[in-house]
């Protein structure tokens, strides 16, 4: 393999994990005439575990398609968010608004309350919410079962 340009794209979690799932069919079934390389299948090991793993929104059953990019980032375009900004929210899916403080750079001071409370919303619709919530303490208080 040969690198012809260095960081010519940016790519979020979905875009790798749909390229190495459609890797794992072009080789799965495939004749020792073209064995792929062992650091190859030890990379995208790696990589599906983590992707699979809680938290990522891959980990669940998706609803990401092709089609989720190009709709999150036209739902976000009016409140003028980077292209980092937005892959950040693609790939972490945040479910409240104090992630999303720590992915869109100084949040309070850009945006207000509501169109805070919008951006939640777009971001649910568009990419959905992470099927395995489950209500914990409240008010950083913490669990019996947490150690201070």
């Amino acid at each position: 393999m040969k690198v012809l340009e260095t960081q010519s794209a940016h790519l979020t979690n979905y875009e790798v994990f749909s390229h190495l799932e459609s890797m794992r069919s072009r080789y799965h079934g495939q004749t020792t005439a073209r064995v792929k390389s062992g650091n190859l299948e030890t990379v995208m090991k790696e990589l599906m575990d983590y992707f699979r793993a809680s938290p990522s929104p891959l980990a669940y059953p998706t609803t990401y398609t092709p089609m989720t990019i190009r709709n999150l980032f036209g739902a976000l375009r009016p409140y003028d968010l980077t292209k980092a900004e937005m892959m950040m929210l693609l790939n972490l899916r945040p479910n409240t608004v104090a992630l999303l403080d720590v992915v869109i750079e100084e949040l309070d001071a850009r945006f207000s309350e509501e169109q805070q409370a919008e951006i939640m919303q777009i971001i649910v619709r568009v990419l959905g919410t992470d099927q395995t919530d489950e209500p914990g303490p409240t008010n950083g208080q913490l669990s019996t079962d947490q150690q201070p």
